[in-house]
């Protein structure tokens, strides 16, 4: 089944997809989106909320269908670090912020050097299949963005918490496996070791080291079913802490097939598990070790421009339902006008995330009373004519009883700021209204061009809310493909200013600031080598994107790719 707010998706990403600059790993796309709407804090921590979608939840806050195969990292659904298998290829992947020895060689002597920074390293191969077999391994760790919160985090984990290096990376993930595929069965299973560093309510980044990490995924027809196990150990080696969950997740997900796809009506069910078995300090809790979430999708269509769409799940704690409906105006050939409405309501955006954590003395109530429930209408326009198309949104949405946090009080620690208190709402309406236009031309595989621009604007109790979102952005981006061999994508792209309103003594500006991210690709088709240079936020300052954590900086991604 479709997602309900296909609209809003397709506009999002239509950047990405005209100007496809190279994310720095999957999982780290909104870093070359074109809204603008995201704050990075880490690889593993981000505030990626879509412009327009409504709410003032991050996206990976909201638990979906689609994110079944998604992994939960303290209470958010994320796609970094990726245990999904890479198509056949084998590939390396280094990089480095502004600062790496390499760049202080070019500089002249009677000119001062940068401070070495962090690297980038990634290397794996997947395998062809052989009579339906294929193999795979894959090392991968991101450095970038650790730096401001390095010192405090060694003195947790001792000299090192990586397989490689000693800079104490957000990730460092190693696995091998392999898999079966035939015409009716898709199947994989990986087996690694992880260190990894998750951000929590309290502002603390919390060291987890899974050894082993794994994760088994089967398709079957229409049903995909998820298993993994985790045993993860927790240390703080200052305060002489320890702890151990071993956890065993996943799901099964029946999906609507090609000859129920023909009906009026759609049908399509699932269920998410976590099974958790914690010794000494782990942080968190789930509460009674374990969660079910059976959820129903359905969709309604009784004529061809009319769509009704609804999720609905319910265990013994919570209930979360998302709905929409949604119309296709008949209009001239090459010419799209939607109109719709949505609503999410529910207990909580993430039913199968742990309901408390512990600082100290503290037990903060990850579990907020009552209910949120967010409602939106939406009008999306877009004509194609000859070589050129463009377009444009708004929509208009109020939610009431959104997730905030209730602080009691703060600790500073080696100079960083936690928080404690519990997860609550704002019992009022938080009303927003925002806007979007695009414009995008191209000529045959040798060009493309995009443009876009928008705003939103919020009202209500908005210091309450964790994130004040930009309000305003601009974006252009352009891809040629020269000789069918070369390509360059490059997208600049402004946003006004963020805020964060309550993990700090005062709100955190993110000060609004340009960005430049460009890609440079030699193709070897005959050999199916690819080699890629990609820089990205390039014209951006050295801000702290979110509080207690590292600089984004201006950064170089290099790849070399022999596909299979």
């Amino acid at each position: 089944m479709k997602k309900f707010a296909l609209p809003f998706l397709i506009v999002a990403l239509m950047s990405s997809a005209f100007g496809a600059v190279d994310a720095e790993i999957e999982g780290m796309e909104y870093e070359v989106r074109g809204d603008g709407t995201f704050l990075i804090g880490g690889p593993t921590f981000g505030f990626d909320r879509i412009l327009g979608a409504g709410g003032t939840f991050s996206e990976s806050e909201l638990w979906t269908p689609a994110k079944l195969r998604d992994r939960l990292l303290f209470n958010r659904m994320s796609g970094t670090p990726s245990w999904t298998p890479m198509e056949p290829a084998v590939w390396f992947k280094t990089g480095n912020e502004l600062g790496d020895m390499i760049y202080q060689n070019l500089i002249p002597t009677d000119q001062p050097n940068p401070a070495n920074r962090t690297p980038f390293l990634e290397g794996g191969f997947t395998t062809p299949m052989f009579k339906g077999f294929w193999a795979t391994a894959r090392y991968f760790q991101d450095d970038h963005f650790c730096g401001n919160t390095a010192g405090p985090r060694k003195r947790m984990v001792g000299e090192s918490f990586a397989h490689f290096g000693e800079n104490i990376p957000f990730f460092s993930t190693a696995y091998g496996g392999f898999g079966y595929n035939n015409e009716f069965l898709k199947s994989s299973i990986l087996v690694g070791s992880e260190y990894l560093w998750t951000y929590t309510a309290t502002s603390r980044w919390i060291p987890v080291h899974y050894m082993p990490r794994i994760e088994a995924r089967a398709d079957v027809n229409n049903v995909s079913v998820t298993l993994a196990y985790e045993d993860g150990e927790y240390k703080d080696v200052r305060k002489k802490i320890t702890g151990r969950r071993q956890e065993v997740n996943g799901s099964v997900y029946y999906r609507c097939g090609k000859s129920c796809k023909r009906g009026m009506l759609q049908i399509a069910s699932g269920i998410g598990f976590r099974g958790v078995s914690d010794s000494g300090m782990v942080y968190t809790e789930l509460e009674d070790n374990r969660v079910l979430w059976p959820f129903v999708e359905l969709r309604v269509q009784p004529i061809r421009r009319l769509t009704a769409d609804v999720m609905f799940g319910i265990n013994e704690r919570d209930w979360l339902v998302q709905d929409s409906i949604q119309f296709n105006s008949p209009t001239p050939r090459n010419m799209g006008v939607v109109v719709g409405v949505k609503n999410i309501s529910g207990t909580r955006l993430n039913p199968l995330a742990d309901t408390k954590e512990f600082m100290d003395d503290h037990e903060i109530n990850l579990v907020a009373d009552g209910q949120m429930n967010l409602i939106q209408g939406y009008a999306v326009f877009n004509d194609t004519l000859w070589n050129m198309n463009a377009g444009g949104r708004a929509s208009y949405w109020a939610e009431y009883g959104a997730e905030t946090f209730d602080l009691e009080g703060r600790e500073i620690v080696d100079g960083l700021t936690y928080r404690y208190g519990d997860v609550s709402r704002i019992n009022s309406w938080i009303k927003g209204v925002s806007g979007e236009i695009w414009f995008n031309a191209w000529y045959q595989d040798l060009f493309k061009f995009n443009a876009m621009a928008g705003f939103e604007r919020l009202d209500g109790l908005t210091k309450k809310l964790e994130v004040t979102p930009a309000e305003y952005f601009v974006s252009f981006g352009g891809d040629w493909l020269i000789n069918k061999t070369f390509r360059i994508s490059h997208s600049l792209k402004y946003r006004s200013d963020a805020r964060w309103n309550l993990r700090s003594v005062d709100p955190l500006v993110v000060k609004g600031d340009w960005y430049w991210d460009v890609t440079f690709e030699e193709r070897i088709p005959k050999y199916g080598i690819v080699f890629s240079g990609t820089l990205l936020h390039v014209l951006a300052d050295e801000v702290i994107e979110v509080p207690n954590s590292g600089y984004d900086r201006f950064r170089l991604v290099c790849t070399a790719k022999k596909i299979f």
